[in-house]
């Protein structure tokens, strides 16, 4: 800066009157904010007053804000945070800095240190300001989404405000990019669902049911349910890089949660069929990439850290290999254009397959295969499943010439998971419903729900850990018309094992079962047969009296919807008897009204007809 420029501004606040001194901040406090670049760039003219007012700030808070940021953290309390903040916003803190020399805290970290130690989001009103605040300043929602201390200690209150999302899926519907607030509610939601797969948290059915609701601002749960599954949005992403056949686990690496695996097939190319190790994988890291056929690619969904009976995900994984150009000595930056045609890999590098990615053509039509109308991406989903996968093989294309001499060391493997928080809520809606034995609800939501879509999920509720029989074949019986490829796994799955395991929900299915597919009740036919084997007796006397207890069961069910139905025709008897009562008592008012009005007048006649007949 030239010499004229002095090192400091003075500032003025809203509220402040003619006798109070303006406030002296040093341009190095200043340069912390954006709103102040300019001014400090020279918008002064020489022998100008450096003087600004900021009308939008109290001078309490400005004394609060315009500091070091330490001495920012030093002057915050539960009082003043939430003002602090927006002022912090207004002024355009630069939060992707740290101004502290030697320090590698931020002030946004420092800021929520002090909140989660100081344990202040235990105060509901302050914690419903910051949900209610989140939309409106990105400061606010940078802390949220960035610190998941901060979104575990507002889960109380936003369980209470599910509306506060409501907003920024509405965004996400319409195609808005994920900004702060955005990410913000994805955090939220994220956090809700990782409290209740962990059991760190207790939620009932009925309040997820209308968390979702209102979260997606739907007008019931069923429309929610096809908002939430028929949208690729609200989706938190991660993405990360590897040279797979070079790190010390080979092949294997972490994105996200999910864990991928990487194999390189001989030729010739052959799809392997099974997500196993395929037995003809090259595993010599040093194996020429021009002797690699094709690629079979693993993706298995992991969490250690959750409960399998409560335990719910949903995530779309994806991946892509390449070669850096050069890597070999042989790669030119000339090769490059065509070798990237249609996106994917980096400008300096050579994909290794044609798509963009290896699950790029992986999509779910809506309006069946071929259509033009709307589709989704494949999605993998966890229901009480500790661990559960799928997978992919693609062909190796690229030139020989362009990778001649690389090893499989020198291929890297770009990981991406997108994460669906709002779907995984719903699968914990469905896990809920399935613990309480409420069938009905489950039928309802794979109605609610797109057919293509459904058909896919079932795929992976197959899996599921807890009452798989029957969440398996009441799904299948809601979706109806199953295809081949559905069939087959149900099929598959249905194996006198899986009987004898659950043997007390048999005769909860029975009813469904001639709804099904012939193949499918042939193989149910076939794997009671073989669990309720003659030689069997114990097997046998357990189904019956299962088929027993269902029988009570459904007795006392109906019993029970027969006594609801006589309380609700009882309590429409009593509404009616109270209405007539409110009528009757109207009329008697209308007559008592009535009858005053006549009394005053009859009393006015009578009034007038004495001053007529009084002399002058």
């Amino acid at each position: 800066m030239s010499g004229l420029v002095r090192p400091s501004i003075c500032v003025r606040f809203a509220g402040d009157g003619e006798a109070d001194e303006p406030l002296v901040v040093h341009e190095t406090i200043l340069h912390q904010f954006q709103y102040f670049q300019r001014l400090l760039d020279g918008e002064f003219q020489e022998g100008q007053q450096r003087e600004v007012r900021i009308e939008r700030i109290s001078r309490a808070v400005g004394l609060v804000v315009l500091q070091h940021e330490l001495d920012i953290i030093d002057s915050l309390t539960k009082d003043n945070l939430l003002d602090a903040m927006i002022a912090l916003d207004y002024l355009q803190f630069d939060t992707d800095k740290i101004f502290t020399p030697g320090s590698n805290q931020s002030l946004l970290w420092g800021i929520h240190r002090k909140v989660v130690v100081g344990g202040w989001l235990h105060d509901n009103q302050l914690a419903t300001s910051l949900l209610d605040s989140f939309s409106r300043y990105a400061f606010v929602a940078r802390l949220i989404h960035q610190h998941k201390d901060i979104r575990t200690a507002l889960l109380p209150a936003l369980r209470k405000k599910p509306d506060v999302i409501s907003a920024q899926w509405r965004r996400c519907v319409r195609g808005e990019e994920a900004d702060d607030p955005i990410k913000a509610a994805m955090s939220l939601v994220d956090s809700l669902v990782d409290g209740l797969s962990s059991g760190r948290i207790d939620v009932s059915r009925q309040e997820v049911a209308q968390f979702i609701t209102a979260a997606t601002g739907s007008t019931s749960l069923a429309a929610a349910h096809g908002s939430v599954f028929e949208r690729d949005i609200f989706t938190p992403s991660a993405t990360s890089s590897t040279h797979p056949f070079a790190n010390d686990e080979r092949r294997s690496a972490r994105c996200g949660g999910i864990n991928f695996k990487v194999a390189a097939l001989p030729h010739p190319y052959t799809p392997h069929p099974s997500p196993g190790p395929p037995p003809n994988a090259m595993d010599d890291a040093d194996a020429k990439v021009a002797d690699v056929g094709g690629w079979h690619i693993t993706f298995d969904s992991i969490d250690e850290s959750a409960t399998r009976e409560s335990f719910a995900r949903c995530f779309a994984p994806d991946a892509s290999l390449e070669i850096s150009i050069g890597a070999d000595g042989n790669g030119t930056e000339a090769a490059a254009p065509a070798a990237h045609s249609g996106g994917g890999a980096r400008r300096n590098a050579i994909r290794l397959h044609e798509a963009p990615t290896v699950m790029t053509e992986k999509t779910i039509h809506m309006g069946g295969e071929g259509s033009s109308g709307p589709s989704i991406s494949h999605f993998g989903a966890n229901l009480g499943e500790g661990s559960v996968g799928t997978h992919t093989n693609r062909p190796h294309i690229s030139s020989e010439s362009l990778v001649h001499g690389s090893a499989l060391k020198d291929v890297i493997m770009i990981m991406t998971v997108r994460h669906f928080p709002m779907r995984a809520l719903a699968l914990h809606y469905l896990r809920l419903c399935v613990q309480e034995g409420r069938w009905d609800d489950v039928t309802l939501m794979a109605k609610s729900i797109h057919r293509e879509v459904a058909v896919h999920m079932l795929s992976w509720l197959i899996n599921a850990l807890d009452h798989r029989l029957r969440l398996m074949l009441c799904w299948a019986a809601a979706v109806g018309d199953l295809p081949e490829e559905s069939c087959d796994r149900i099929v598959s799955t249905l194996t006198t094992d899986l009987i004898e395991e659950n043997l007390a929900e048999t005769a909860a299915v029975l009813p469904i079962i001639p709804s099904l597919p012939s193949a499918v009740k042939t193989a149910f036919e076939d794997a009671l047969k073989g669990a309720v084997d003659a030689r069997d007796d114990e097997c046998f006397q357990e189904l019956y009296n299962a088929l027993v207890k269902e029988a009570a069961e459904r007795q006392r069910v109906e019993a029970e919807r027969g006594q609801l139905r006589q309380e609700i025709d009882q309590e429409a008897a009593s509404r009616q008897r109270l209405e007539a009562e409110v009528e009757q008592l109207r009329q008697e008012i209308d007559q008592l009204r009535r009858g005053a009005e006549w009394s005053r007048g009859e009393m006015e006649d009578q009034q007038q007809q004495q001053r007529e007949g009084t002399p002058n």
